[in-house]
């Protein structure tokens, strides 16, 4: 797995697999990215030679999107959000976060149903600074092309909604979740 060792490819597999509706022209993927153009147009020639992106001709400009047929699709994807794509990057904003001492990823994610409309919902429980947060996470929003929804909640907080069955806690707690820190 090569295309691992890449962050050009990296930065392309996170965001299209986060995004499997999404075909955009080069021009774009390099806004949205932030990428050099020169470099990231040998690197979708790569990911599109290995089957994980396809590209469509319209006129003369190229639209490039996953390959949701390639045969190792769920696998790839699942790896690419847990390593590189955004699990990956909210450990890193929540591990530089002081004050978190836990949080989940839940909804439609969690449960592997997102759609174009889908946004991200997260539950954070600590003692840190919700609107520091919230900076940190408007920009990976802007990466990754999805809204963030986060729910802040300090320790006691989620201690006590824990023990009185509050519904929201026990839904997110007891329905598909993915923890992504610590």
């Amino acid at each position: 797995m090569a295309i691992f060792k890449s962050a050009i490819s990296q930065k392309v597999l996170g965001y299209f697999f986060l995004n499997p509706q999404e075909q955009l022209y080069v021009n774009e993927i390099a806004k949205v990215l932030r990428l050099d153009k020169r470099n990231l147009v040998k690197k979708l020639k790569e990911l599109e030679n290995d089957g994980l992106l396809r590209k469509t001709v319209r006129g003369n400009m190229k639209l490039y999107s996953v390959n949701e047929k390639f045969p190792l699709y769920q696998e790839y994807r699942k790896i690419i959000l847990t390593t590189v794509g955004v699990e990956s990057s909210l450990r890193q904003i929540l591990a530089a976060m002081p004050g978190v001492t836990e949080a989940y990823l839940y909804g439609s994610y969690a449960q592997d149903k997102m759609d174009a409309a889908s946004d991200i919902d997260l539950l954070v429980v600590g003692e840190h600074k919700a609107l520091a947060l919230q900076r940190c996470l408007s920009e990976l929003q802007k990466t990754i092309g999805r809204e963030i929804n986060a729910v802040n909640m300090d320790i006691n907080e989620f201690k006590a909604k824990k023990t009185s069955a509050d519904p929201f806690i026990s839904g997110v707690l007891k329905g598909a979740k993915v923890r992504v820190f610590p």
